[in-house]
C-alpha cells in the first residue's frame, strides 16, 4: 500500500488510508471519488485492480498529466442511465461515448477524514444528452468498516486474510423545470483478469449480454447461478441480470501470483424487482431493469474485470429528490479449499430458495452473518473452481 501511496502523491494528488480495528486498511482517492486500495491485515498485495501506470512514481505521474478520462481503477461510483450521460448518439454508441468530466473525475472533495471514516462529496451539474438540459447533483460516499461475514459461519476459521469495507451513496437531484428526470447511483468494482465471475440466482437465469460476445462456454448458468469465466483472449464484453433474478450479492474469484493462494472479492447490495432501475440496453426499445452488470476487458493496455451493480432511481416525478444506497465488500485471501469453502456460504444458494442472501441492507449497525437461507448441507460447493 506504501508505493501506491507515495506513487500517487508523486502525482499531486492526495490519497487518504484508512486502518480499521480488524486491520484491513483502505486507500482512498479524494480527486477521483473511489477506493483505489483494499489490503488485509497480513499483506502487502491489492484485492483490487489499478492502473500499470501506477506501479512506478513518473508513470503514474505522465498517466494523471495526460489529456481525456483516467482511469486508475478501484472501485468508483456513476451514475445511470449510461444512453443520457455518456452517449452522445444512441444509433452509434461507441463512437460518441464520453465519459463525462463533471462526473468522473468530478469535483469530488473529502468533507471528512478519519482512521476509520471517510466522507466524499461531489457537488456538480450534468448534462442529459438525449433530453438536451442540465440537472444539478449531489453525491456523497461514506467508507466504513464491514464485519467479516464469516463470523458464525460454516467458513468460520477457514482460515483466509480478510479485508472489507462498507459503502453508503446519497444522490440528491435539483433538477430544472421540465420533464421528469430518473437517475440512479451506479457502482462499478474493478478486479485483475483473469477471473471467474458468480452471481447467486434465484432462479436458472441466463445473462443478456450487452456487448461482445462471450466465448462458447465462458458464460454458463446453473441452478442457483450464473458464471463467468473473464478471461483474454476475446473481444471485450458486457453482460446483465434483471433485479428479479438477483439475490443481493456477486462474487470474482481469481488465483492470485502465489501457487495456491486465491483471492475472492464478494459485494453485498440491496435489490428488488418492484424498484425502478433505469439503466438501459444500447438499442431500441431501451430495455430498462438491469441491477447487476459484469464487464470483461481485454484489450488495450487497461486489461480488467469489473463487478456492476445499480441502484433504484431518484426521480421527483415519484416525490423523491434523493436517495441513499448501501453495499459492502468482502474480500479473502487463502488456500483454494478455504476460498471454495468460503464462496460456498457467501454465494452459495438452493434452488428453492426465495429469500435474499444476508441481512437486510439499509441498517448501518445490524451486523451480518451468513447466508441466513442456507443450511450447511444445502450450499453449493462450486468444487471446479
Amino acid at each position: 500500500m506504501n508505493r501506491l501511496h507515495d506513487n500517487l502523491r508523486h502525482s499531486g494528488k492526495h490519497p487518504i488510508p484508512l486502518a480499521f480495528a480488524d486491520g484491513a486498511r483502505l486507500l482512498v482517492l479524494p480527486e477521483h471519488g473511489r477506493l483505489i486500495g483494499l489490503y488485509p491485515a497480513e499483506g502487502d498485495a491489492n484485492f483490487l485492480w489499478t492502473n500499470p501506470a501506477l506501479d512506478a512514481a513518473e508513470s503514474s505521474r505522465l498517466y494523471f498529466s495526460r489529456a481525456g478520462w483516467s482511469n486508475p481503477g478501484g472501485d468508483r461510483t456513476w451514475l445511470a442511465p449510461e444512453l443520457d450521460l455518456f452517449i452522445g448518439d444512441p444509433r452509434r454508441p461507441f463512437e460518441t461515448y464520453a465519459v463525462p468530466p463533471a462526473l468522473d473525475p468530478g469535483n469530488w472533495k473529502p468533507v471528512s477524514a478519519m482512521s476509520a471514516e471517510v466522507i466524499l462529496e461531489n457537488r456538480t451539474r450534468l448534462r442529459l444528452l438525449r433530453a438536451g438540459r442540465d440537472v444539478d447533483v449531489r453525491l456523497v460516499k461514506t467508507y466504513t468498516p464491514a464485519v467479516n461475514p464469516l463470523r458464525g459461519s460454516p467458513a468460520d476459521g477457514a482460515g483466509v486474510q480478510y479485508a472489507g469495507y462498507a459503502l453508503a451513496t446519497t444522490l440528491e437531484l435539483d433538477p430544472p423545470p421540465g420533464k421528469p428526470v430518473r437517475l440512479g447511483v451506479w457502482n462499478l468494482l474493478q478486479l485483475p483478469q483473469p477471473g471467474t465471475m458468480l452471481i447467486p440466482t434465484h432462479v436458472p437465469t441466463r445473462p443478456h449480454v450487452v456487448f461482445g460476445t462471450p466465448a462458447a462456454g465462458e458464460l454458463t448458468e446453473a441452478p442457483g447461478h450464473a458464471r463467468w469465466n473473464m478471461a483474454p483472449p476475446g473481444p471485450d464484453a458486457k453482460i446483465g441480470i434483471k433485479a428479479k433474478s438477483l439475490t443481493g450479492r456477486a462474487g470474482h474469484i481469481r488465483e492470485t501470483g502465489i501457487p495456491g493462494i486465491r483471492d475472492l472479492v464478494v459485494r453485498e447490495f440491496s435489490v428488488g424487482d418492484e424498484r425502478d432501475y433505469v439503466d438501459a440496453l444500447w438499442e431500441p426499445p431501451y430495455e430498462t431493469g438491469w441491477a447487476f452488470q459484469a464487464c470483461c476487458v481485454r484489450n488495450g493496455g487497461e486489461r480488467f474485470n469489473e463487478l456492476e451493480y445499480h441502484a433504484p432511481a431518484v426521480s421527483p416525478e415519484t416525490g423523491l429528490l434523493s436517495g441513499r444506497d448501501e453495499s459492502r465488500v468482502w474480500a479473502f485471501r487463502g488456500s483454494a479449499e478455504a476460498i471454495r469453502t468460503v464462496a460456498s456460504v457467501l454465494l452459495g444458494l438452493r434452488g428453492d430458495c426465495t429469500v435474499p442472501c444476508g441481512s437486510p441492507l439499509g441498517i448501518a449497525d445490524q451486523p451480518i452473518t451468513h447466508c441466513r437461507c442456507l443450511p450447511e448441507s444445502a450450499l453449493v460447493s462450486f468444487p471446479d473452481l
